[in-house]
């Protein structure tokens, strides 16, 4: 596993996330099945990975529950936890954040970040004084790094950058939108103001949940033993910039398969890079 540095962190290019961990009720989000959740996190620190990525409403909070217990049960080094603000699911920041540091079963929260921030929004999280509490936060030590999650446009996404001194940004980078939206140009900003990115949505294929047999065929013909989920996160991990891309996944062999991508430095050459923009373009028109 190979690993970049945020601050003081070295953290692993591949991170865990916990948006769609599997429940034992299929009609209760909150019922998180703590068994094979720990099965996925351990398999998670033996591929290498430390970066455990959660918010505070994934599976009504039960997601961060689980990490903080798994937290006190491993060293710091082997499992760094980040998690997030998000207004519209309650506005009450100072005390969402106290909140969590009690389920996360610490007094620092590694990685933090305030979620959804774009173009109708950019302001809100500001005037509510939720940003300059969090940076309170990072200064007394409660907060190891904080950043901000990005659906902002390029133009606004340089102005939010430069407001504040933040340590991060995530945002969703994927071939898809890289090719045919502004994903590359997101990229070029936060590169700009050296900016650490932190990527998600690695796997979108845009509006269809897989991608179409037109699109499929293209990366079939160039490498038939490379699924296209290995694809998808062989491009992220070709972006110098990208520290660390998280994914949701359901098992530990889904794990352990993803995680083999980032075994090693090799990034996508020219003519894949070719290959993955004609199965974007050839997802969008199909």
């Amino acid at each position: 596993m190979e690993y970049r540095k945020i601050g003081d962190y070295a953290l692993s290019r591949f991170g865990l996330g916990t948006k769609r961990m599997p429940i034992t009720d299929a009609s209760r989000v909150d019922r998180l099945d703590r068994e094979i959740a720990a099965e996925i996190a351990n398999e998670a620190v033996n591929q290498g990975m430390n970066y455990f990525d959660t918010s505070y409403s994934n599976h009504k909070g039960e997601a961060e529950s689980f990490l903080g217990d798994y937290h006190e049960a491993h060293s710091s080094d082997t499992c760094l936890i980040a998690t997030s603000f998000f207004e519209l699911v309650d506005p009450r920041y100072a005390y969402v954040f106290q909140k969590q540091l009690k389920k996360l079963r610490t007094d620092k929260i590694d990685f933090y970040s305030l979620e959804g921030v774009c173009d109708l929004n950019k302001m809100r999280d500001i005037d509510s004084g939720a940003v300059d509490f969090l940076f309170e936060q990072r200064e007394a030590g409660h907060i190891g790094c904080l950043g901000f999650s990005s659906e902002l446009s390029p133009d606004n996404l340089r102005d939010f950058i430069g407001r504040y001194p933040w340590d991060f940004v995530r945002m969703k980078v994927n071939y898809y939108d890289w090719f045919n939206k502004d994903g590359s140009a997101r990229y070029d900003v936060a590169n700009k103001f050296n900016l650490p990115i932190i990527a998600h949505a690695a796997l979108r294929t845009g509006a269809a949940s897989a991608l179409k047999p037109e699109a499929l065929s293209i990366l079939k013909d160039a490498n038939p033993d490379r699924s296209s989920v290995d694809w998808a996160l062989r491009f992220v991990k070709s972006l110098d910039s990208i520290v660390s891309v998280t994914c949701n996944m359901h098992s530990a062999r889904e794990v352990k398969e993803n995680a083999s991508v980032f075994n090693d430095t090799a990034t996508l050459s020219p003519e894949e890079l070719d290959v993955l923009e004609a199965c974007a373009k050839a997802q969008r028109e199909a």
